[in-house]
């Protein structure tokens, strides 16, 4: 993560290995063995910092990492899961490391004619539940999730309210996070992620064991039905046994049980109408965050600031249902605009991922949710009418319509510009095209609340120019305001490769909205484009 480095520990370091947990039988707080290379004197973590933890990660990179085997793996009827040991590899760089290796727990995935796939468990946790330090700790607990969120079904409405309550500890600038909303969803209402998640406890209480004043573990857990899910992976690969030793879980497809749409509430949550982007209520002054934190993970952490969120961007889902999540807002309107003030002071650089307590000695931190690459096309269409029509209409005149994908546009810094006003996520529409053998991408942003006018976009590259640029290009739309990122388009893009279309004029349609007797002219305009 490239704003977030580990005090104490070197540049450039790689995580070779993670063992048992173990803590004072004093102490509240758990820590993890990890060993990096090159050998120093750290040897161990906070198990609150597993979401940024993962075999051959290299921690406070400056420069290019080292490339990794990669491979894909899907799980169908015919795989055969059983539990191993991860020394089931037989080719570990170091007698010692192997000797480590050899008593913590796997996943052993078997299909035949593919490769078998050796899977830590605590990699597998870590991607499907332990995002953030909250849910590390919650965890190791019996009665965390049910204390402090209230789930309400009404499920003849097509939706869920998850209530969260007062005493919760969850960050709460992390629910902004579409990643970190799925995730919850998942885990406090479908009942195959639950049982997994609650199994981490029983296997705790049922397999630690105290020696000389010191608690120990070797993590384990019951897996989840995974039928139909794949994933990607880093690792390494051993031709002689065609065996693939699973270091980190890149990218993860999956399923579960969820409705339509998933509410998150909380007194907190509010939104102010007449606040101007880096203001907030009555323009009071705020706090600029540094550019880059450091994890103390060997100080504790304070509760008399709203724990700092961190970006978690270690790996990406991508749900394979119709859900939508949305944090939803309280509207509060100020009767006079607020000003833009300047930051009353810079936030320490250092911070612990430590659950906060009185008396704490740090700022808190902790961590969003994965990346959330799910495709909201189907859960957005109504947003999306007259640009559908658009491009039907431009299918009739020769364009083929390649692929249309919809996601959530991210948040940047403290700005809300990725929230529609209902508080549910604004997303954007990328259609890939091509016409008489020429390539292009047409861009949309949903603007179906009325906060800006913003026009379309169309940019004629290939592919894999397209990757190169959609990343920064997209992060660009929120980071000030609503608009398109236009320093970066002209740095990365020449005039004839990229275009805006102004949206048809409103005729009373609304702000934000397109008139229907105005999409063929509109269509025209973009045909002549291509």
């Amino acid at each position: 993560m490239s704003d977030t480095r580990f005090k104490n520990i070197e540049n450039n370091s790689e995580l070779l290995h993670l063992g048992d947990l173990f803590r004072s039988t004093t102490a509240k707080y758990w820590r993890i063995n990890a060993w990096l290379s090159p050998i120093q004197n750290k040897r161990h973590a906070a198990f609150s910092n597993l979401p940024m933890l993962a075999r051959g990660r290299v921690l406070n990179a400056t420069g290019e990492k080292p490339k990794r085997d990669r491979a894909s793996c899907s799980i169908t009827r015919d795989s055969i899961i059983s539990e191993c040991n991860l020394n089931e590899f037989p080719e570990f760089a170091y007698a010692s490391l192997a000797k480590a290796e050899a008593r913590q727990k796997g996943f052993l995935v078997e299909t035949q004619g593919k490769p078998s796939f050796i899977i830590p468990q605590l990699e597998l946790a870590r991607v499907l539940f332990l995002h953030s330090g909250y849910l590390c700790r919650a965890a190791l607990t019996s009665e965390t999730l049910a204390h402090e969120f209230d789930v309400q079904e009404r499920l003849n409405e097509g939706k869920v309210i998850i209530n969260v309550l007062k005493l919760s500890t969850f960050p709460k600038g992390a629910f902004d996070d579409a990643g970190t909303r799925r995730m919850l969803a998942w885990l406090l209402i479908d009942r195959n992620a639950r049982k997994s998640f609650e199994s981490i406890f029983r296997h705790y209480k049922q397999y630690s064991r105290v020696n000389n004043g010191w608690e120990m573990w070797t993590f384990s857990f019951e897996l989840p039905q995974m039928l139909g899910w794949s994933f990607v992976f880093q690792g390494r690969q051993d031709e002689t046994s065609n065996k693939f030793f699973v270091e980190e879980i890149t990218d993860l497809t999956f399923h579960g049980s969820l409705p339509d749409r998933v509410l998150f509430q909380h007194d907190s949550f509010k939104r102010y109408e007449n606040k101007r982007t880096g203001g907030t209520p009555n323009g009071s002054p705020w706090t600029q965050r540094p550019g880059e934190h450091e994890i103390n993970d060997d100080e504790t952490a304070s509760n008399n600031n709203e724990p700092v969120i961190l970006r978690n961007d270690t790996h990406t889902i991508n749900f394979l249902g119709h859900t939508q999540t949305a944090k939803v807002n309280q509207i509060e309107e100020s009767e006079t605009g607020t000003s833009n003030p300047e930051p009353n002071e810079v936030a320490s650089e250092e911070v612990s991922t430590d659950e906060p307590t009185e008396g704490g000695k740090l700022p808190a931190a902790d961590f969003t949710g994965p990346n959330d690459a799910t495709d909201l096309t189907r859960m957005c269409e109504s947003r999306f009418e007259a640009f559908n029509h658009m491009l039907e209409l431009l299918q009739k005149n020769g364009v083929n319509l390649l692929s249309k994908e919809t996601t959530a546009l991210p948040q940047s810094g403290r700005g809300q510009k990725h929230l529609l006003k209902s508080g549910e996520p604004r997303v954007i529409c990328c259609a890939e095209v091509s016409y008489e053998g020429r390539h292009a991408y047409i861009l949309e942003v949903d603007t179906s609340d009325g906060v800006s006018k913003l026009s379309s976009k169309i940019f004629r590259v290939n592919a894999n120019k397209w990757h190169e640029v959609w990343g920064d290009l997209v992060q660009g739309i929120t980071d000030k305001k609503l608009s398109w990122p236009t320093v970066f388009i002209g740095e990365k893009l020449n005039e004839s490769e990229a275009s805006s279309v102004n949206h048809p004029r409103h005729n009373g349609a609304g702000s934000g909205k397109i008139p229907v007797d105005g999409v063929n002219n509109w269509s025209v305009k973009f045909l002549a484009l291509l």
